[in-house]
C-alpha cells in the first residue's frame, strides 16, 4: 500500500500515461480501518467471521484525501486486461487480513477499457456503494467498494493522477 503524499511526489515527476503504466489502469484507495477491527492473528485464516449486523449501511462517510491507501495492482497483461483478486488466502492478489472476509472474496477485472466486480461466493458479500453486490458489476470511478470490514474507492488512474497534482494546494 501506497501514501497518497508519496504517490503525490510520483505523480508531479511522471506525465500522465507514465503514471498510469506504473500504476496500471485503475487503483483501489482503502478507507482507513475502523479501530474496532478485532483481530485475532491465530485464527484469521480458518474461517470467515460473521460481519456484525448493520455494519454496512449505504455508502461510507466521506473520508480526507490524504488518508487514503493505494493498492498497488499486478502487471496487465500485453493486450491491457488485468484480473485482481481479493481475500484473506495468501494466493490472492490483494490480500486483506479481515476475519471478514473470505479467502478468496471478490475480483475485479479490467478489460483494456472498463473495470468490472465479481462476487465470488464470500459468506458476508462484496458491497457496490452500500448495496450487496449479486454477481458482478460495471465499475465507475468513485465507486465504493466493500470486502468485509475494508472499504475501498475504485479510481481510474487518469482521475487520481490529476487529483494529485492538485494535493499541496487543497
Amino acid at each position: 500500500m501506497l501514501r497518497i503524499r508519496e504517490l503525490a511526489e510520483v505523480a508531479r515527476r511522471l506525465g500522465p500515461e507514465r503514471f498510469a503504466t506504473q500504476l496500471g489502469p485503475f487503483v483501489l484507495m482503502q478507507r482507513p480501518r475502523p479501530d474496532s477491527m478485532d483481530h485475532d492473528p491465530a485464527a484469521w485464516f480458518h474461517r470467515t467471521a460473521a460481519l456484525p449486523p448493520g455494519s454496512v449501511k449505504g455508502p461510507p462517510p466521506p473520508v480526507d484525501f490524504e488518508e487514503l491507501l493505494v493498492a498497488t495492482l499486478p502487471p496487465a497483461e500485453d493486450d491491457g486486461t488485468l484480473r485482481l483478486t481479493i481475500g484473506r488466502s495468501p494466493d490472492c492478489d490483494l490480500v486483506l487480513h479481515d476475519p471478514a472476509i473470505s479467502a478468496r472474496h471478490a475480483a475485479i477485472a479490467w478489460d483494456g477499457e472498463r473495470g468490472t466486480i465479481q462476487e465470488l461466493g464470500s459468506s458476508n458479500g462484496t458491497y457496490l456503494n452500500g448495496i450487496r453486490l449479486g454477481s458482478h458489476a460495471s465499475l465507475r470511478g468513485g465507486d465504493a467498494i466493500s470486502f468485509g470490514r475494508a472499504q475501498f474507492v475504485f479510481l481510474l488512474t487518469p482521475d487520481l493522477h490529476e487529483r494529485l497534482l492538485r494535493f499541496r494546494q487543497e
